[in-house]
């Protein structure tokens, strides 16, 4: 799993948060979702879609795909198994899965299997290194997995794998903190009030306009990309 560079967890000293969000540029609506995205998770709060061994494996999952992530106060299994609950994924799915909501649980439920087959373990206790693995053979869909009922077999894990993190980084990317450290503005057209609907003007490579604020990390395109 790819490891991320080291980070500055505080919010409130990135520019993104002071010099852009407040402004006309970011309509009333986003602006208060994005102030949601950036509240710190409560590690205590019960899994609605989930359940608490699941929650567990997946917490171990994800940490292993954004190890960073903590270091916001994100906890990305608990957005998405909010995500789940609210039934607020994508739209779409593989053919060979079920619905997400069904696909999350029987994919958590193969890991442990496997682990457990595996080390005798639960995924979550086993240490970074036989984590991943574990995990990175589910992406090369290498492992033999014990066939039962309500599981999936190696290439349905392969696809599920996929999905988990694709929803877990679009769940940290959408982090306002996140955006500050790569730079990104694109949510910033324009407010509901003032001067409405405003658009870029500089869409070249390269070009920001005068208003974007400058990634807190500029290497980190470079570390994420390697």
């Amino acid at each position: 799993m790819s490891v991320l560079p080291s980070i500055d967890p505080s919010l409130e000293s990135h520019p993104l948060c002071i010099d852009l969000v407040p402004t006309e540029r970011v309509s009333p609506k986003l602006r208060e979702a994005l102030r949601a995205r950036g509240a710190p998770d409560d590690p205590e709060a019960e899994p609605r879609s989930f359940s608490a061994q699941q929650l567990k494996t997946l917490r171990a999952m994800v940490a292993r795909i954004l190890p960073d992530a903590a270091a916001y106060h994100i906890d990305l299994a608990l957005r998405l198994d909010e995500m789940m609950a609210e039934q607020e994924g994508n739209g779409w799915r593989y053919q060979a899965l079920p619905t997400d909501p069904e696909a999350y649980r029987i994919g958590l439920e193969t890991l442990k299997d496997l682990a457990r087959s595996e080390t005798g373990e639960g995924f979550a206790d086993l240490s970074g290194a036989e984590q991943d693995r574990l995990l990175e053979g589910l992406d090369s869909g290498a492992f033999q997995l014990p066939e039962q009922q309500e599981r999936f077999t190696a290439e349905q894990m392969k696809l599920w794998f996929e999905e988990v993190r694709s929803d877990a980084v679009r769940h940290y990317v959408a982090h306002p903190a996140i955006m500050a450290r790569i730079g990104y503005s694109g949510f910033a057209n324009g407010g509901a009030t003032g001067a409405g609907f405003q658009g870029f003007q500089k869409v070249g490579m390269d070009e920001r306009e005068s208003w974007e604020p400058e990634p807190t990390d500029p290497s980190y395109p470079v570390e994420l990309a390697r």
